[in-house]
């Protein structure tokens, strides 16, 4: 396997075009793990106007594939700013509160983009902010007839068209009070659109921060669904030095469109490691409740303790997702940075154990190298029972500020099998192993690359 990444940013030339490119590439022996895809984008500004485009090659890996090899111009966009005013006309993406009624976003590594093609308008002040918007979102999953469509349009498919919108007032510093509105027009199967909206507010002290977001959704009658709520909040509570954070939530029938037009807050802490994030909580928004809470600390001269937990039941309380988490940095250990991190993660019947030790030692002023070591152990009676697994895995990287990082990284991994012979706790166990190397290059400052 092979595979390259190369980006290029910020490119200005007389600060009037500006550009970015990004392109992946891959070669393997196993068809479905070639793959080439670039997103191009190019805008030229003058004054408070800025014309935008993103042209884009996608050939990509089978995991991803949503349609044939597609190529062309997929957004483009006309821009005006002045003041607290911005106008936009073609591609944008957009939030209304936290999500919960709208939020459409480009995640290019999980090959999902819910631009909107249509019209945004935004207007800032110190005591009011609104937002309006128009137009149809592209749809990030496909139908089997879209999927083998033949000559499809890099700018995708779309759904239905959304008008809506936002306002935020700000009467004091320390309170904020708004709402969000949206519409969904018909679409081939309904005969009438469905609406939906939410009222939200922040408050904010010296001491903490609290909000809360409550949503609803109002099906019509011909629909035949149960309408929808959804309910969130967050707080930050700063004791000294002590920090606590806290998220609630409860969705119940909001995931509309399958969840491709709204992507709520899931109360679950996310990662920086590779091995703790094999197992994360896959959202649900029509059936979801839990909560999260983090606190952190600082201990000696040098150190901060993170701690935290987390967890997601359905209407049934099953558990659907928990974790609980604990973390140990320290700035100076041994000559180096440190961190320490142990976690257990459960979904349904199964239970994964995390340990992450990472060390960071500067060489010279501009050498330093990295090591992390990740140990997952897994309990999965779901699939077989009894089964037990585990991951082992290792980077080692060298850096050379801010010039260049060459990085090894291996695997080691088991599993049990079942045959005819099959005995219960004596399962066979299969040893895997994966080696590679990354190479990560910064060049004139605005050209990145990397190979793997």
């Amino acid at each position: 396997l092979f595979t390259l990444i190369f980006i290029l940013s910020a490119v200005s030339i007389s600060q009037k075009i500006s550009g970015n490119i990004h392109t992946e590439y891959s070669s393997a022996k196993k068809a479905q793990s070639r793959f080439f895809e670039n997103w191009t984008d190019i805008s030229l500004s003058r004054g408070g106007f800025r014309l935008g485009g993103r042209f884009s090659f996608h050939e990509p890996p089978a995991s991803f594939s949503q349609q044939d090899t597609t190529w062309g111009l997929a957004q483009r966009f006309l821009e005006y700013k002045r003041g607290g005013l911005n106008i936009r006309v073609g591609n944008f993406y957009s939030l209304l509160g936290r999500g919960l009624v709208l939020r459409s976003f480009d995640n290019r590594t999980l090959r999902w983009d819910s631009n909107i093609d249509g019209l945004k308008a935004d207007y800032h002040s110190q005591v009011v902010d609104a937002k309006i918007l128009a137009g149809r979102p592209r749809k990030t999953r496909l139908d089997v007839a879209e999927l083998k469509k033949s000559k499809a349009r890099a700018a995708g498919e779309t759904l239905p068209a959304i008008y809506g919108g936002e306002i935020r007032l700000k009467p004091y510093t320390m309170l904020h009070l708004g709402g969000t509105y949206l519409y969904t027009a018909a679409d081939a199967q309904q005969t009438q659109g469905f609406q939906r909206g939410s009222f939200f507010g922040k408050l904010y002290f010296d001491f903490a921060s609290l909000y809360g977001e409550y949503a609803v959704l109002p099906y019509p009658e011909s629909y035949h669904l149960q309408d929808g709520t959804a309910v969130y909040f967050a707080s930050n509570l700063f004791l000294g030095d002590l920090n606590i954070a806290g998220e609630f939530k409860s969705y119940k029938n909001f995931a509309f469109y399958d969840g491709l037009l709204n992507n709520p807050p899931t109360a679950t802490r996310e990662h920086l490691f590779t091995l703790f994030n094999r197992h994360q909580l896959v959202q649900n928004v029509n059936d979801e409740k839990g909560f999260l809470v983090e606190m952190n600390y600082p201990v000696a001269e040098s150190g901060v303790v993170t701690a935290g937990y987390c967890i997601t039941r359905d209407s049934l309380q099953n558990t659907v997702y928990q974790e609980w988490y604990g973390q140990f940095e320290m700035d100076e250990f041994l000559g180096g940075e440190w961190l320490w991190a142990a976690g257990r993660q459960k979904e349904y019947t199964r239970r994964y154990l995390n340990f992450v030790a990472d060390a960071t030692y500067e060489l010279t002023d501009y050498y330093s190298i990295k090591v992390i070591y990740e140990h997952l152990h897994a309990r999965d009676e779901a699939t077989q029972p009894d089964r037990m697994y585990y991951d082992q895995l290792i980077t080692i990287g060298l850096s050379k500020a801010p010039k260049w990082t060459l990085s090894f990284l291996g695997e080691h991994s088991t599993d049990q099998t079942m045959d005819e012979h099959y005995v219960p706790g004596h399962a066979e166990t299969k040893h895997f192993y994966w080696a590679g190397g990354q190479l990560d290059v910064n060049v004139y400052k605005n050209f990145d690359l990397s190979v793997f």
